[in-house]
């Protein structure tokens, strides 16, 4: 049997799904989550997740597939936000003409009551003539395994305000605030201000992690294990590639946890929901809608996930306009290669990570512009300001983490792996010393092109043909072959910076890109941000020349 839940943005679905189902698939406190069809076999039942949609005339690219899926379906679940409970009833009228097995679960009950409105579920049924249900996931687990959930209901004349009431919809004061244009463009500077310094400053819980997990890891841990090696290769290994590379990377864990709670708390809170509809007119002036919030605020977590997110626009050229700028965006793979690169020139890198992400958001907006185009209408659901769930902060954190330890420990480790043997054997494989590597000899045909950067050091150029891959491979790199540090400048740092900053951001994300725009402009894309990223490289080393 494939039972498929569907309903509108935001309402559950996902969430009701990864109870069904066991899965761990992402969830948010905002519109568009979900961008396509996902379904997985439990017994005999097969369940499918779909994007939410308003009705059946599809006004979103996403909004196609879920329509699809529900054709398909044997039963239908009807996901309903109790607080838009009227509102969603217009999309459950029409899934009720497909004349297929359809049922009601309601969520946000606890909400809706906390507010002074009401659900009774019996009476519910009777105005649907289907069931309804609310409440706890297991019951209903057990119904559905059970081949209880459907039975047929006597349709009565009555009232929906016999069944449902709203309660009180007036704004809160913190709703208020939120919704303030002016104060909204604030709160999004000082929160993400607010962020870098818990994360960035010295003394700060995000540096001061970051130094404890550093001095166990590499310091300590790297001195006990190498000192019972007795082999000189396998000790170089060890030392460099594990230590110095992969588990160098993993000491930026702390500073990343502090940007994904930020991040999550933004989520999970319905500002980020707020976010959008205030700055839907801002947005609107550069080609875009408040949408483009929802994509551009989740680049500072995962480029190739805020690509996926642009399926839920309903123009395929502002879809597109959006995945050609959001590499700009800084994700959470770049912050351990500014900080690396940064560290040796500053003492206190706070103001040079601040200025790289903000400046990051003002090239993003002005290359929106450049590109030129029309803008979309937004059409959101805005979800109420309120506290975040503590237990599904914790575990998106897990999460995130999770999938970051995941790619280091594996893409990371397996590169710093390769890099290790290259630069320590020449073309005879005999063991020999960096500049006389394999590795040496190959990368110093293509160093020129960063000279122009002020960068002359071949290892700097490999490390930023790594960062390809993922991100996190340039931090891994840097340390791995260069751990006394590296000969440039700060204007050739920073140069660097820029590069990366512009540059197009790793595999998984040019995969995204291909599979939401195509190959053809996923290559035009890539090739307009590596001109962009070495164009303003070389500026960058020039006008920090003159003055240093």
């Amino acid at each position: 049997m494939k039972i498929v839940l569907a309903g509108n943005p935001n309402a559950g679905k996902t969430t009701l799904y990864n109870k069904l189902t066991n899965s761990r698939r992402k969830t948010g406190n905002w519109h568009g989550v979900t961008t396509y069809p996902v379904s997985k076999k439990s017994g005999d039942i097969i369940y499918v997740d779909v994007p939410g949609a308003y009705s059946f005339c599809s006004y979103s690219l996403e909004e196609g597939s879920s329509l699809n899926e529900i054709k398909k379906a044997d039963l239908i679940i009807n996901v309903i936000d109790a607080l838009n409970l009227k509102n969603a009833l217009n999309f459950t009228n029409e899934l009720l003409a497909l004349n297929k097995k359809v049922v009601i679960y309601v969520t946000k009950t606890k909400i809706l009551n906390r507010r002074g409105g009401y659900l009774n579920a019996k009476n519910l049924s009777k105005i649907l003539g289907v069931p309804v249900y609310e409440g706890s996931v297991k019951k209903l687990k057990s119904k559905i395994e059970n081949n209880a959930l459907y039975c047929k209901v006597i349709k009565w004349d009555m009232p929906l305000n016999k069944a449902y009431c709203g309660g009180n919809f007036a704004l809160t004061a913190a709703e208020r605030v939120i919704y303030n244009k002016f104060f909204a463009c604030v709160f999004f500077v000082l929160f993400i201000t607010a962020t870098f310094f818990v994360a960035f400053y010295p003394n700060m819980i995000g540096v001061r992690a970051k130094e404890c997990l550093e001095y166990f890891l590499v310091n300590k841990c790297k001195v006990a294990v190498v000192s019972k090696i007795s082999n000189a290769a396998l000790a170089s290994f060890v030392a460099e590639a594990i230590f110095c590379g992969a588990l160098n990377v993993l000491c930026f864990i702390p500073q990343l946890a502090v940007l994904y709670f930020f991040l999550i708390m933004l989520e999970e809170s319905g500002v980020l929901s707020a976010l959008s509809f205030v700055t839907d007119g801002l947005f609107e002036r550069v080609n875009l809608s408040g949408r483009a919030a929802f994509s551009l605020i989740s680049g500072f977590g995962c480029t190739a996930a805020a690509i996926s997110t642009t399926k839920g626009f309903n123009s395929i050229k502002t879809q597109r306009r959006t995945v050609a700028v959001l590499p700009f965006i800084p994700c959470g793979g770049k912050m351990p290669v500014f900080l690396t690169l940064l560290s040796p020139f500053f003492k206190n890198p706070f103001p040079a990570i601040c200025i790289l992400y903000f400046l990051s958001v003002i090239v993003t907006v002005l290359m929106c512009k450049l590109l030129g185009g029309g803008g979309e209408q937004l059409l959101t659901e805005i979800t109420p300001v309120c506290r975040p769930s503590p237990k599904v902060v914790a575990i998106k954190l897990f999460f995130y983490l999770k999938g970051f330890i995941i790619k280091v420990i594996s893409v990371v480790a397996i590169f710093c792996a390769a890099s290790w043997f290259f630069s320590h054997f020449d073309f005879a494989f005999n063991f020999c010393s960096l500049q006389e590597s394999m590795l040496c000899s190959i990368i110093k045909g293509v160093k020129w092109i960063f000279y122009p950067m002020g960068i002359r050091d071949w290892r700097v150029g490999y490390a930023f043909i790594t960062g390809f891959i993922a991100k996190e491979n340039v931090a891994a790199t840097i340390t791995l072959l260069a751990p006394e540090g590296l000969s440039i400048n700060l204007s050739s740092a920073m140069a660097a910076c820029v590069f990366l900053l512009a540059c197009p951001a790793c595999i998984s994300a040019v995969a995204a890109a291909k599979r939401e725009c195509g190959w053809r402009f996923c290559i035009k894309c890539v090739l307009c941000q590596l001109f962009i990223a070495f164009l303003a490289a070389y500026i960058t080393n020039f006008i920090f020349g003159l003055f240093l």
